[in-house]
């Protein structure tokens, strides 16, 4: 067994488990023999949550890494070629790449039973934007050996030191220069000149490297600059959508509001109608009431009268 081997066993693992998993680990090497191996693998430090959940995405989603290396790799390349408009267009899709990358880390955490907390996932966006800026940072995350965020300036190389557990040689080397080496040639001593072949040797030698020194970074912070206006023009784009979709909420709230008074308004109106009409049958209800009873007595005398005139009628006739 080997220190990386048994790093790449150990950092896959849950938070809640690693310290578990190390101590068997120092044990099985120790039953081994692997003395001095049981020592390095005991000293290997606990990842970060951050760290931790871009370490789950390079074992369990690999995918989203590749995705983000190499959305950085073109990102770069468009900055080396001084390429303003590729530049500018893949500035403005960075921060969705990285927005689907961390959802990806949060899901995948959550499934696993170790939620992110706000601040763990603010570490993993930093961190795969540190990829995206820089060529070591990527190889990094994508090893799933990762001890600690990253994080990018813009302008130097992302510090790896202890980033990356049981780290090889590539990890810890340093970029090489992209600045022409400049030769410097020693003049040889002749007896006679040769006119036709006139060699000069290079004047003002570290004039040149601090003016090709000054152009690196005036041509980083004009990246840089094209990178903050790319995203202040999608900020700005966002702003006023939200904006609009405010004033759209604000008119929409405003209108029902008024319809709901409306309607308060209208009820109220039916409510003081209602309880004139109400009146109104209670009233009609009594006089039909009082009518009822002056219409039986009306009958009861019309009977009455009647029978008396029948009466008389009878009388008459028997007389006459």
């Amino acid at each position: 067994m080997e220190l990386r081997d048994a790093a790449q066993e150990l950092y896959a693992v849950m938070p809640r488990d690693f310290t578990t998993q190390r101590t068997a680990l120092v044990r099985k090497a120790k039953d081994n023999g692997e003395k001095e191996l049981s020592k390095e693998i005991g000293s290997l430090p606990k990842p970060a949550a951050g760290a931790w959940a871009i370490n789950m995405l390079a074992v369990h989603k690999p995918e989203v890494i590749d995705g983000v290396v190499r959305f950085g790799s073109s990102l770069r390349a468009a900055q080396e070629a001084s390429d303003a408009g590729a530049f500018r267009e893949l500035g403005q899709k960075r921060q969705g790449e990285l927005t689907a990358a961390v959802h990806a880390a949060k899901d995948l955490a959550g499934e696993l039973g170790a939620p992110l907390s706000a601040a763990a996932a603010a570490d993993v966006e930093q961190t795969l934007r540190a990829a995206m800026a820089d060529a070591r940072a990527a190889t990094a995350v994508a090893t799933g050996r990762l001890v600690r965020g990253l994080s990018s300036s813009g302008f130097e190389a992302v510090d790896l030191d202890g980033a990356v557990a049981a780290a090889g040689p590539e990890a810890a080397a340093r970029p090489a220069s992209k600045v022409p080496e400049q030769q410097v040639h020693t003049p040889k001593k002749r007896d006679k000149p040769e006119p036709a072949r006139k060699t000069r040797a290079p004047k003002n030698a570290p004039q040149d490297e601090a003016t090709s020194l000054a152009e690196r970074r005036a041509a980083k912070r004009t990246a840089a600059l094209e990178e903050a206006r790319a995203a202040f023009d999608a900020a700005d784009q966002e702003a006023r959508e939200a904006e609009q979709a405010a004033a759209a909420a604000w008119e929409a709230v405003k209108e029902l509001a008024d319809r709901r008074a409306g309607v308060k308004a209208d009820i109220e109106e039916a409510k003081r109608r209602l309880a004139e009409l109400e009146a109104e049958l209670i009233g009609l209800t009594r006089d039909a009431d009082t009518a009822e009873s002056k219409k039986k007595l009306a009958v009861r005398a019309a009977t009455q009268q009647r029978r008396t005139a029948d009466q008389a009628q009878r009388r008459v006739e028997r007389l006459g």
